[in-house]
């Protein structure tokens, strides 16, 4: 992802002496929310301006419920970094406070002040540098997307002293549009062709071992096919793996590796035919599993979902967690279990800081 530092329209929108909005446009599964990580986490290293400047952020994402979708919450995690950046914004927020304050009543926010809040901040008189990145805006919750877009767009167009850089990612949405001076666009399918060069390199040759007259057919292949999508290429490196661990020829491979869908949506339509045709025993667990990862409120980790799997099916049954009967109905292996019946629709993230496996996370993939 280096590619970025050195990106025409990286540049200018860096370079401008005003406020304005870089859009990183991606389709599904193209990277978009690493791109974002990564320019978070090497952005002070690469631009000495920003070790003076103020960076605030916030990732929208629909897998972890309504605070994670909620525009409020977006704005208050970005006025907070503001404020704790640099306390001399505050006067920003006096008013406002004083108004949201009420006698023996637990502070309140109002939606409108903190949009107000935020274009005020946009407006601020004297020389600052601010960093927004905000992640995902198509997860974002879509009544009012169009009018935080408009809000943007807004503190871009001052002009004044405080110079507001914003780092915004999206698939295609409406009210999204780049036709104008103060947005630079990157579409990210046109500039990662060379990072899924080298993740297809990765497995191919290292795990497949595929010699290099195929292996060079097969990268190939696969970049062409990818259409900047990762998820694509990572279902891909799943599939051929599994595929492989029984013994195969080269001409095997690279024929299955050319059966694959290349569009997304009928990808995930073969992996769920494949997954129909399994036991009966496992079929029901793999709707369980994802009945659980699906409307559960928060990524659950291994353990919660061992526990959550071993509970009876049937309402009326009858148990306590620590019983021996339902110690016995744990599972061994909860991991291999969930790659069995979830095929590749299931991960497990690993939690920093973490140091059991059972405290990882277990997320849908895409």
């Amino acid at each position: 992802m280096q590619w970025l530092w050195k990106h025409k329209q990286y540049q200018e929108w860096l370079s401008t002496n005003a406020s304005n909005l870089l859009l990183i446009e991606g389709k599904p599964g193209s990277g978009k929310s690493t791109l974002a990580k990564y320019f978070k986490c090497n952005l002070l290293e690469r631009d000495s301006l920003a070790e003076q400047s103020i960076v605030a952020s916030f990732f929208y994402s629909y897998r972890e419920g309504e605070l994670q979708t909620d525009h409020s919450n977006m704005l208050r995690s970005i006025l907070y970094d503001i404020l704790t950046q640099n306390e001399t914004f505050f006067f920003h927020f006096q008013t406002y406070y004083r108004q949201a304050l009420q006698p023996g009543t637990r502070l309140q926010w109002p939606y409108k002040s903190l949009k107000s809040i935020l274009k005020s901040i946009g407006e601020h008189p004297t020389e600052e540098r601010l960093y927004l990145i905000i992640d995902a805006m198509d997860e974002s919750d879509d009544t009012d997307r169009r009018n935080i877009i408009q809000l943007l767009r807004q503190i871009c167009l001052g002009k004044t002293s405080c110079k507001m850089k914003i780092f915004l990612t999206s698939r295609p949405v409406a009210g999204l549009s780049h036709r104008s001076t103060e947005t630079k666009l990157i579409r990210l399918q046109d500039e990662n062709e060379q990072d899924i060069l080298n993740f297809a390199r990765s497995f191919l040759g290292p795990e497949l071992e595929l010699p290099s007259d195929i292996l060079h057919q097969a990268t190939d292949y696969i970049v062409t096919h990818a259409q900047g999508v990762f998820i694509w290429v990572h279902l891909v490196k799943q599939v051929l793996l599994s595929y492989s661990e029984c013994g195969a020829t080269k001409k095997e491979i690279f024929d299955y590796l050319k059966s694959i869908p290349t569009e997304l949506k009928d990808f995930y339509k073969r992996i769920v035919k494949e997954l129909e045709r399994r036991e009966q025993r496992d079929i029901e667990d793999g709707k369980k599993m994802f009945r659980l990862v699906l409307f559960a409120y928060r990524p659950l980790s291994l353990e919660e979902f061992r526990h959550a799997l071993a509970i009876p099916d049937d309402l009326h049954a009858e148990f306590l967690p620590c019983d021996r009967s339902f110690e016995a109905e744990l599972i061994l292996g909860i991991s291999k279990r969930i790659i069995h019946c979830g095929g590749n629709f299931l991960e497990v993230k690993g939690v920093p800081g973490a140091l059991l496996p059972s405290n990882a996370l277990l997320e849908l993939l895409g």
